[in-house]
């Protein structure tokens, strides 16, 4: 395939060029500036300007790039700039290129940061964050703009991504347990899903796959884990005992709310379970890492 890749340089991205480039595909990067490490398997334009001729018949343009949860402040007007505008001046390049079609990547965070029943593409969302409500915005924006060619749009809406040496709070989590610190998580059982960062751009090509059907996937790859089991896996890995204080997750809560992180608490003790039945059924995918396997590389790799 011929593929256009924006947001190649984040840590999704250079996994996705990564996979793209080993298996043939001839892949553009769509940057900021230019990356040393990404030349090697793709080649690299800017944002601005024309695409170069030799991609305007691309099979599919991935889109990666956005304004992510970040520390400090970032307005709505912020998100809205990364996370919906930019994705609709991408869109234009499909519609004004004859691109096969755009596969964009959202979140499973539009439908909340927690919920009692596992999450599917019918799901009512309900975003809660300024990140949430940019992104949702984008996919209606996106389907609106694709209404005559709703088979050249797929959305993607990942749980929370992991692996070696991921951003984020899989790897905080993990620095904590490898400090021996004692943890009050013990009680902290209820499972939320997460997707293995090498499957992730595995499906990504599969929607990007020519005669594939588009639409909306919630997407999972199996790894369903609550934080207590997290800490136990990653405290065998590191051959520690740590005392895993069983607290009540209420408790928990409690003093979250107190202490300005409640949201951060609903996350650890709260389910966020997906149901990616229509990915296996609509593409027939099935992940090629298992999650057992996913695990043991994420946690042997961490640095």
């Amino acid at each position: 395939m011929k593929l256009i890749v924006a947001g190649g340089s984040g840590y999704i991205g250079r996994a996705l060029v990564k996979r793209a480039a080993a298996e043939g595909h001839d892949v553009l990067v769509l940057t900021r500036r230019r990356d040393d490490e990404l030349a090697r398997y793709a080649a690299q334009s800017g944002y601005d300007g024309p695409l170069p001729a030799t991609y305007v018949d691309a099979d599919a343009l991935i889109n990666l790039a956005g304004r992510a949860h970040v520390h400090g402040r970032s307005t709505d007007s912020d998100f809205d700039a990364a996370n919906c505008q930019l994705p609709l001046m991408l869109a234009s390049h499909v519609i004004e290129n004859g691109i096969g079609r755009l596969v964009h990547v959202s979140s499973v965070g539009v439908y909340g940061n927690w919920s009692a029943e596992p999450i599917t593409e019918y799901s009512r969302p309900s975003p809660d964050t300024a990140y949430t409500r940019s992104k949702l915005a984008a996919d209606q924006a996106l389907e609106d703009r694709f209404r005559s060619r709703p088979d050249a749009l797929t959305i993607v809406r990942p749980p929370m991504v992991y692996g070696p040496a991921c951003p984020g709070n899989f790897m905080r989590l993990r620095r904590l347990v490898r400090r021996g610190f004692p943890l009050p998580f013990g009680a902290a059982r209820a499972k939320r899903s997460f997707i293995f960062v090498e499957n992730l751009a595995d499906f990504l090509l599969r929607c990007a796959t020519p005669g594939r059907p588009g639409g909306m996937y919630v997407i999972g790859d199996g790894s369903d884990y609550s934080v207590s089991h997290l800490v136990s896996e990653m405290a065998v890995d590191d051959e520690k005992r740590i005392a895993n204080i069983s607290v009540s997750p209420w408790l928990l809560r409690f003093f979250g709310r107190a202490c300005g992180f409640q949201r951060e608490m609903e996350s650890l003790t709260l389910p966020l379970k997906v149901d990616w039945a229509h990915a296996r059924k609509s593409l027939g995918w099935e992940p090629p890492v298992a999650p057992s396997e996913a695990m043991r590389t994420s946690l042997v790799d961490y640095g």
